[in-house]
């Protein structure tokens, strides 16, 4: 590595200014893929600077791995591209840090005043981007610490999102003032008094309450404040799939996961009174909301854009000390141990549905929950296979479980995995996904191999987009265009050195993830299942 220059020395340029500063407030990675111009003066900062610069294969997965790099460690997460069709490709990743809640600073290269006579990828970067954008700058007001800071700030704010950083050579290369930029203090909003008695009195009339937590939750204080909660009142817990494991699902009060299904619904039919903390209705399911006639109490850190349901109190302030300083207002339960068993029952049974010939997808699971260490942190793709992965395996705490949840996209888990194997290397890391879902980003086995990343994929491979076909066939239409031809993804996989092998047998399954995690190394399970058991799974799940 390269010596590290000093912050303050005349030689230090605006790129590495802005790097160090990035390294200061905790990004340890940046991903991306570079182009000619100003990405090369970034990556050798980034060297000088102790930050890992780490070549994807694609920029939507730059900008997946940067999200998930920053929700792991606390730090905004940082991609970066080249300009026009780079930015383009990273767009999805952009969205996913938009719509999951995800403070991401996206670098990209733009064009020199004096070149406006180049038409050669010339779009409006900013514009594709400034729907899903918290804010951006080109750094034309020549303070480039300072417009980094507000890049940052604005990523970090409520909800949190993408920002985008433009920049041109004669911009980043010039000398850096001496003067370095202070990271801005977040306040949110203070808690209005009166409508905190408000809120006591509803806790202090309730003797059924629910909790379900949402995607704010995920924070440290906030699952800190939560588990008090719980330990102080007895009160049941619900998760989205965001918060899966902000209350361990391991024990009695952490139920399992709100889908707006019908699993849950006993219990919150039966409730007095259900307290979103930390709810998005980004994550909720396109259905209205289900228990109108049951008094709801909202502790937000936001107010939000698209509101699933009008709550008789709404409280938008810092949740976790606004939880904690109601624990005391609510009287013990009425809730017996029975009933809550009752329901954690329905909750992790309902995706156990009956199962035919063939290795069917409960059986994938449970045999992976087996064989996989409690500490074990997954990530999973969107599609079919996500229903018995969340309804099945069991997590202990918050972001052990990682989705996108408010984009929904698909080619995730892979790029999660490797993100998170490489932030977090002493977890073992296992990716769940579909083989539509690794299709959209099988180059990146080769960035996991290249940078010594060891996750464990496990691929649900059944030859079709299962839950689109679901849906094709609820709707009476006739099988076409979901279906894809065989693929042998253990042979691809290992093509780019990973360890990998293919099943077709339940009874190998075992034996599989054993020797997956002796290898020491990047590991891919190819497992050929029998889909039928997902039309009933998704009955019993959402209805």
């Amino acid at each position: 590595m390269a010596a590290r220059p000093e912050i303050g020395a005349a030689s230090l340029s605006v790129t590495d200014a802005m790097v160090e500063e990035l390294a200061r407030r905790g990004v340890t990675h940046m991903f991306g893929v570079p182009g000619g111009e100003c990405n090369l003066d970034f990556i050798a900062a980034a060297d000088r600077a102790g930050v890992r610069f780490v070549l994807t294969r694609t920029e939507t997965s730059a900008s997946i791995m940067a999200c998930v790099a920053g929700e792991l460690t606390g730090a905004s997460g940082v991609a970066m591209t080249t300009r026009g069709p780079g930015l383009c490709a990273a767009a999805n990743g952009v969205a996913y840090a938009d719509l999951d809640r995800a403070a991401l600073l996206l670098i990209a290269d733009g064009y020199e005043d004096d070149q406006a006579y180049i038409s050669h990828q010339r779009i409006d970067q900013g514009a594709v981007l400034a729907p899903m954008l918290r804010a951006q700058s080109d750094l034309r007001s020549g303070d480039a610490l300072g417009e980094l800071d507000r890049l940052l700030a604005a990523a970090s704010e409520q909800p949190p999102g993408p920002a985008y950083l433009e920049v041109a050579g004669s911009r980043i290369r010039r000398p850096a003032a001496d003067a370095r930029s202070v990271a801005a203090t977040h306040s949110r909003p203070a808690l209005d008094l009166d409508a905190l008695e408000q809120a006591r009195t509803l806790l202090g009339e309730a003797r059924r309450p629910v909790v379900v937590a949402g995607l704010q939750a995920r924070r440290p204080e906030a699952a800190a404040a939560l588990n008090r909660f719980v330990a102080a009142t007895g009160c049941p817990v619900l998760t989205t799939y965001k918060a899966k494991g902000v209350v361990s699902e391991r024990t009695p009060l952490g139920l399992g996961l709100y889908a707006n299904g019908l699993p849950e619904a006993p219990l919150l039919t039966a409730a007095d009174l259900i307290i979103l903390y930390g709810f998005d209705p980004v994550e909720g399911p396109p259905s209205p909301w289900r228990y109108g006639g049951t008094p709801t109490l909202e502790l937000s850190e936001h107010a939000h854009a698209h509101s699933l349901l009008d709550p008789e109190l709404l409280l938008v302030a810092d949740i976790a000390r606004t939880l904690d300083s109601l624990a005391d207002a609510l009287p013990v339960r009425a809730w017996t141990a029975a009933e809550l068993a009752a329901a954690k029952d329905r909750l992790w049974t309902a995706a156990r549905t009956p199962a035919s010939e063939g290795i069917a997808p409960s059986q994938l699971v449970d045999a992976a929950r087996a064989a996989f260490p409690p500490e074990t942190r997954i990530t999973i793709d969107a599609g079919a296979h996500m229903l018995p992965v969340l309804h099945l395996w069991q997590s202990g705490e918050a972001n052990q479980s990682l989705i996108s949840r408010g984009l929904s996209t698909m080619g995730f888990a892979l790029p999660a995995a490797i993100a998170a194997s490489l932030v977090d290397p002493a977890r073992p890391t296992v990716a769940f996904t579909g083989d539509g879902g690794i299709m959209m980003c099988l180059g990146e086995l080769g960035t996991a191999i290249q940078y010594g990343a060891t996750p464990i994929v496990i691929v649900f491979n059944d030859s079709s987009l299962t839950l689109i076909g679901a849906k094709q066939k609820r709707r009476q239409l006739a099988a076409a265009g979901v279906d894809f031809s065989d693929t042998d993804f253990a042979a691809v996989a290992a093509g780019f050195g990973w360890w990998t092998r293919r099943v077709t047998d339940a009874g190998d399954l075992a034996a599989a993830f054993a020797d997956a995690q002796a290898a020491g190394r990047a590991a891919l399970i190819d497992v050929v299942i029998n889909p039928a058991q997902y039309e009933g799974q998704i009955l019993a799940i959402r209805g």
